[in-house]
């Protein structure tokens, strides 16, 4: 894997925050400062499309994406691939009837890209690349049922395949980097917005981003945080 061309960052100079943090975060800008929800999630995707490009230009690729904001994410990143023209297969983690708000909307912009695949299993085929955007930060114990299968089926795809989780890698707990359960080992990590608490680089995560969401300076002080400024839409933490 050649490096991608994405400034850095030392990692103990960036803030980190919590799910709790991150949730605020949002409410903040959508709320006070009037950001689109939708917005965000593109950026997102953005950011996600980005490393793919980078990492694994060339070949199908897989995105497992839940029903929060990180899933909708996951299926912007999906859209934006397959409008490009490549192939790429979508697997939510609960079924359609079960999205509701952004999610649901960006499962349904799917339909309308001839390149991308819904389905309701993990197929079983070789992808250059796979998404990691089931859980996130929500996690809940040890992962279990559809979501269990999801992890053991993306660990055996690792030979010859970037693996990508958003925010946190499904099955890690946000806060300590624990692991109660089986839980996915991702190439790298983007962390959206700000890197969350326990996901360092070279951890549990892999090697870590950061993808830029547009936060006003507003956003990080009602956080009581310095106001960030990232070098890139996308930036390596070291």
């Amino acid at each position: 894997m050649s490096d991608a061309p994405f400034p850095q960052l030392a990692y103990k100079t960036v803030p980190k925050i919590t799910g709790a943090q991150m949730q605020q975060a949002v409410m903040m800008a959508t709320g006070k400062f009037g950001l689109d929800s939708r917005v965000l999630v593109e950026h997102t995707g953005r950011n996600l499309v980005a490393l793919a490009d980078a990492f694994a230009p060339e070949g199908p690729a897989l995105v497992v994406a839940g029903r929060g904001d990180n899933g909708s994410g996951g299926l912007a990143a999906a859209r934006i691939l397959g409008l490009r023209g490549r192939r790429v297969w979508v697997v939510p983690t609960h079924e359609s009837e079960n999205y509701s708000g952004t999610p649901r909307e960006q499962l349904e912009l799917l339909k309308h890209i001839p390149t991308v695949r819904v389905k309701t299993s993990l197929p079983k085929m070789k992808f250059s690349v796979v998404i990691d955007a089931a859980i996130g930060t929500s996690l809940e114990g040890p992962p279990r049922g559809r979501t269990l299968d999801v992890i053991t089926v993306l660990n055996k795809l690792q030979n010859g395949c970037t693996v990508i989780s958003v925010d946190v890698p499904t099955g890690v707990e946000v806060g300590n980097g624990d692991v109660p359960g089986e839980a996915v080992k991702p190439t790298m990590t983007l962390a959206v917005g700000l890197p969350k608490v326990g996901i360092e680089p070279g951890g549990v995560g892999g090697r870590l981003f950061v993808g830029d969401l547009g936060f006003p300076p507003g956003v990080y002080e009602a956080l009581n945080l310095d106001p960030v400024t990232l070098p890139g839409f996308v930036t390596e933490l070291v």
